[in-house]
């Protein structure tokens, strides 16, 4: 039996769509770019806003030029102060504190927003707590969030900023011990629970430092952090030097392993 027309055009049509992929393909136009507005967002989420930086902090790509891994065009390449990585601590000297803890108070302090609203989450979690354990780490969690539908409010936010001021005046909750050198550290800790904010009153090595803030100067340090600056520091590596001894989770060897006395 011959073909029915109907199935003659559908087949008609599919070879030709077929074909018309194929050219697309080979001997089309290039793919076309995503919209700056999905660019942006992807930059956004990086923490990027304002400028995107495909190969890290040496490298700078300009508004306009194409990213050669992406072919994203680069958006809002304006704010480059964000994105400039600041002063590095070198774990063997420690001799440019002063300039690190200068450079994070360019700020107009109060709530973390905008490119480090991440920090505003982390101090909830940090410091929204109803105790801390003994060895200075936020313990006992508080859920009794004011805001609608028992999510967190802007007051809760703001009492969890309150509670952070309050430790580092105090010089309470902290980990480790105090080496009197009169510095507080504010540094990001990885553990079980995910990432959280503690407080050290030595040089934390092994750890990932955020701030430094001066014995008799917090009150200065909550009026002029720059948040973007904290931010930047969270992509940075820990902190180790020549005095880092000890791997600062101690490693506890099966009884069979362990080496015979004597």
């Amino acid at each position: 039996a011959s073909p029915r027309p109907a199935t003659l055009v559908l087949a008609a049509l599919a070879g030709g769509s077929a074909f018309f992929s194929a050219s697309q393909l080979f001997t089309g136009p290039a793919l076309p770019v995503p919209m700056a507005s999905h660019v942006a967002r992807g930059a956004r989420s990086r923490g990027y806003e304002g400028l995107y930086q495909p190969f890290g902090p040496d490298t700078y790509k300009k508004e306009g030029e194409p990213d050669e891994v992406t072919g994203y065009s680069v958006v809002n390449a304006q704010r480059l102060d964000l994105y400039d990585w600041g002063i590095n601590l070198n774990g063997d000297k420690l001799d440019n504190l002063e300039e690190y803890y200068e450079e994070a108070l360019i700020g107009k302090g109060g709530m973390p927003e905008g490119s480090a609203i991440f920090l505003k989450d982390l101090i909830l979690k940090s410091y929204f707590v109803r105790r801390w354990d003994t060895a200075g780490f936020p313990g006992q969690k508080d859920r009794n969030f004011t805001g609608p539908n028992f999510q967190p409010s802007e007051a809760d936010f703001e009492k969890a900023l309150r509670k952070m001021k309050r430790n580092i005046l105090t010089k309470s909750n902290f980990v480790g011990k105090d080496d009197g050198q009169g510095w507080t550290w504010l540094v990001a800790h990885q553990g079980p629970g995910g990432l959280t904010l503690v407080t050290h009153r030595s040089t934390p090595f092994g750890q990932r430092p955020l701030a430094l803030i001066k014995d008799g100067d917090v009150e200065k340090f909550f009026v002029r952090v720059y948040w973007p600056r904290l931010f930047m520091r969270l992509h940075k590596f820990q902190l180790w030097g020549g005095k880092a001894r000890q791997f600062p989770y101690p490693v506890r060897m099966a009884e069979g392993f362990q080496k015979k006395k004597g």
